[in-house]
């Protein structure tokens, strides 16, 4: 109970921060050029809103959502997500911080309800919770992400939709035709009927694009999946060069000491420039993360990591020539021409380049260039949102583009939800002295495609993380 108290406390002292008390601290930035919030709702119309992750899950999943919100005069401080563990089925608990955040939400803002949205287990946090008549009475509408559905919140009387893959026979159903169950959440279909459900009209912005005004940013490092922040690290925020990854300038342009809230920011970025933020840490090397342009104002920006004796750490085979990268997109990657294709990896039916997502990675190096290869046909299967990509012990520096067996091991714990692995041999070495190239061209936006070019870190000291958008760019 101790542990539940300090956490409970630290948790609701983050989401209530608000954009944090730090001065934002600014880089390099060119006069913003693009399109203006919308005038601000009316706030009796512009209820607070409380999301709820699933299992693995973060607040990542409702990042972008909360971005299209506010692009459409939702006030971004009235958007709130409750990190939670997301592996632990301890639901009385997440019940009771969804409970919490929710009184804490009414006071600061001084309303009697609020809206919830739950996605995947998320949702059968929120049905418990809405199962109770004393709670159901502080959620005006709720939205049930390919999940528990809406039997809840149907017999509390609160207007309700279920955002589903496939129709699945329940109340208020809304079918999102050819999406998977992350994209249910993150898709612009799905910010859609969530404004409309909540602002009762259509959303006048339903596309990410750059803003007017300075880029402010605002997160978390937490550990994956506990959700917890990597307290006693230090995130140091650099400028990067484009074209090759490699730092700019002899020192980073922000650095925060991460407690354990995993709170940092606000920090002002240029969308017209790219950022590595690292973490380093005194037990485990640096982390590196590398993340697309943020072209609107962020405040559920997450970076997830992991404890120095993590099961993700310890399968990944590390040393001093080659790199150990995770891709990851808040967007399912498809390998099928449809996500409910049948009858074996192709379904019987011809590849179709519209329908299929095509991840390749390449590397130039000291004499050691490796040709750009497509990863995505060899490793994924539909539903996967993160690869992890390194060279495999049993063949050293050669790429199989086969599976690495130590994620498959049962003591992994936590390893293959939504997760798979490839076996690409990336020479490295410390310092880094060229650069790894990953290429996503998404389906149905092969126009788009998105390229992030990182140094090539030797994995002995240094792990790297690259998160894709799930919005074309």
């Amino acid at each position: 109970m101790a542990y539940f108290r300090s956490f409970l406390v630290g948790t609701l002292a983050l989401l209530l921060a608000g954009c944090g008390s730090d001065d934002a601290a600014t880089g390099t930035q060119s006069t913003p050029t693009g399109t203006p919030d919308k005038e601000t709702l009316p706030l009796d119309v512009a209820l607070p809103i409380v999301f709820v992750h699933g299992f693995a899950g973060s607040a990542q999943q409702y990042e972008s959502q909360a971005i299209r919100f506010a692009a459409n005069g939702y006030p971004r401080e009235r958007i709130f997500a409750l990190d939670h563990d997301g592996a632990g089925t301890d639901y009385a608990t997440y019940v009771s911080l969804v409970d919490a955040l929710v009184d804490q939400v009414r006071a600061k803002f001084s309303v009697d309800k609020v809206y919830l949205v739950g996605h995947s287990r998320g949702t059968l946090v929120s049905t418990n919770y809405l199962g109770d008549a004393t709670r159901a009475a502080k959620i005006a509408k709720y939205v049930s992400l390919d999940g528990g559905g809406c039997g809840a919140a149907d017999t509390a009387n609160i207007p309700c939709i279920s955002l589903v893959q496939a129709a699945r026979g329940g109340t208020h159903e809304m079918p999102l035709s050819g999406q998977a169950h992350v994209e249910c959440a993150t898709s612009l279909e799905s910010f859609v009927e969530q404004y409309k459900l909540f602002v009762g009209a259509e959303p006048e912005v339903t596309e990410i694009v750059p803003q007017d005004k300075p880029v402010e940013l605002t997160g978390r490092l937490v550990i994956f999946p506990a959700n917890i922040g990597r307290a006693g690290t230090t995130l140091e925020i650099w400028e990067i060069n484009p074209d090759t990854g490699h730092r700019l300038g002899g020192a980073p342009i922000k650095t925060y000491s991460i407690d354990e809230t995993g709170d940092w920011g606000p920090i002002v970025v240029s969308p017209d420039k790219r950022y590595e933020m690292a973490v380093v840490a005194p037990d485990s090397g640096s982390h590196h993360f590398y993340l697309q342009r943020y072209v609107r104002s962020s405040h559920l920006v997450r970076l997830l990591s992991g404890h120095p004796y993590s099961p993700i750490r310890n399968a990944t085979h590390r040393g001093l020539n080659h790199a150990a990268v995770i891709a990851m997109r808040m967007r399912e990657w498809y390998t099928d021409p449809s996500p409910t294709a049948a009858g074996g990896p192709l379904g019987g039916q011809a590849r179709d380049p519209a329908k299929m997502d095509l991840l390749e990675v390449g590397t130039t190096s000291s004499g050691r260039d490796q040709a750009p290869a497509n990863i995505i046909q060899t490793r994924m299967t539909n539903g996967d949102i993160a690869i992890h990509i390194h060279d495999d012990e049993a063949s050293p520096g050669e790429s199989t583009f086969g599976a690495l067996p130590a994620f498959s091991d049962p003591a992994c714990t936590n390893c293959t939800a939504f997760q798979t692995t490839a076996d690409v041999f990336m020479p490295a070495s410390d310092p880094p002295d060229g650069t790894i190239t990953f290429k996503n061209i998404p389906r149905g936006d092969s126009a788009k495609p998105q390229v992030v070019k990182v140094p090539n870190w030797a994995s002995e000291n240094h792990l790297i993380s690259i998160i894709f958008s799930d919005y074309p760019q």
